[in-house]
């Protein structure tokens, strides 16, 4: 889907959004939140909460149209 996405194949999928992905894994992984863990416990984890749903709804619903957008292309068979 990446490969397809960046080489422009696959145009159902812009790369502002590969971009947004790629902001979210940032902030999960980053020690720097909007709401920090340390002051507000349970409050701090609810943003990076909130970002990690976001982002796996986001990709199940790109994969979906992806494997859709697949199965609809015609496949050319290379013979001898």
């Amino acid at each position: 889907m990446l490969s397809d996405t960046m080489s422009g194949t696959y145009r159902e999928m812009g790369r502002s959004r590969l971009l947004l992905w790629a902001i979210a894994l940032v902030y999960l992984v980053s020690p720097v939140d909007v709401i920090p863990e340390m002051f507000l416990s349970v409050l701090g984890l609810g943003d990076d909460a909130v970002v990690a749903m976001w982002l796996g709804g986001s990709l199940l619903v790109e994969a979906d149209r992806y494997i859709g957008w697949r199965r609809s292309r015609p496949t050319v068979v290379e013979g001898s």
